[in-house]
């Protein structure tokens, strides 16, 4: 019989020090709130890692305080404050998942406070004064979800549109070093979906343990060996990427139609799918093609017969 893993130390240590600073910070500052944020608020943490904490300030304080980092029994304590009108614009992004393929506005507001959206994601209350609200409701945290699904799903297009650029001028060292890049991408967008906030790639193999409930770590998924000089057309090892980002995106919006036939050039290298509040597309560079429930799972379909070996 074996026994249960045993606790991190310099986790354990670092929440010891973040609930001893919280406290603290209260004190130092009458009626706001403290947060543990970020990857230790998830429970990850390494032999260096700092502790980060959010303090919110009341409504009517004034200004937000400046703030400098501590150290406590040598482990830096970075302090953010902000305001809870502050709070309330992150939160009121969460609200809906609003971005559509003729007006994008938004969505390059959201990607620009992603990083902010993650603190509330990740946030644990360490001192409650204000009797604000739960940080976020279940509705807030499912569109946080879908905000960061579409981010990775971006950046993945984005990689995509540089292989095939790469692909095309012979560049194959080049296109190596983004294929590489891609294949965190997916398993990001693939731990988003199973519910992880979106924290750095350092992190992603204690994300990906939690995904499949392994106890250990466990390895980024390298993508298949690439062909460049038969990348732009049907690609067995670029279809891998293509059925596991849709697989991705079905598991957040999942659709109960049959699957229907759709143009075979659509299945080509670089094409990949996205979900918006308007619908599936495939986009490939600029070129973006709606797509209905039906046909986005019948180019699921193909793409998984095609990277099959």
């Amino acid at each position: 019989m074996t026994s249960p893993p045993q606790p991190d130390p310099w986790l354990q240590m670092r929440l010891k020090i973040a609930e001893e600073a919280a406290v603290e910070l209260a004190d130092e500052s009458f009626g706001a709130d403290v947060w543990l944020v970020g990857a230790l608020a998830e429970n990850l943490a390494h032999q260096q890692s700092d502790v980060d904490l959010l303090l919110v300030i009341p409504a009517g304080r004034g200004p937000d305080p400046e703030l400098e980092s501590r150290l406590v029994a040598g482990i830096r304590v970075d302090v953010r404050a902000v305001s809870e009108a502050t709070l309330h614009d992150w939160r009121t992004l969460l609200d809906v998942f609003s971005v559509t393929r003729d007006d994008i506005a938004t969505f390059r507001t959201v990607r620009a406070r992603l990083g902010d959206l993650t603190l509330l994601r990740t946030a644990r209350p360490l001192v409650r004064v204000t009797g604000l609200a739960e940080v976020l409701t279940s509705e807030q945290r499912t569109t946080y979800q879908r905000w960061a699904l579409a981010d990775r799903c971006e950046a993945a297009a984005s990689l995509a549109e540089d292989l095939l650029g790469l692909a095309q001028a012979g560049l194959y060292p080049h296109a190596d070093l983004v294929w590489a890049q891609l294949a965190r991408v997916v398993a990001q967008a693939e731990t988003v979906a199973a519910g992880a906030p979106l924290l750095g790639e350092k992190w992603l193999p204690s994300l990906l343990a939690r995904r499949h409930g392994a106890d250990q770590a466990v390895p980024v998924p390298v993508l298949p060996e690439p062909r460049w000089l038969s990348a732009t057309a049907h690609s067995p090892f670029f279809a891998s990427v293509q059925a596991r980002l849709a697989d991705a995106l079905l598991t957040l919006w999942p659709v109960e139609a049959g699957p229907e036939p759709v143009e075979e050039s659509l299945g080509g290298f670089g094409w990949l799918p996205q979900r918006y509040a308007d619908g599936w597309f495939l986009r490939r560079g600029d070129a973006r093609v709606p797509l209905t429930d039906g046909r986005l799972l019948g180019w699921r379909s193909a793409a998984a017969r095609c990277a099959r070996p």
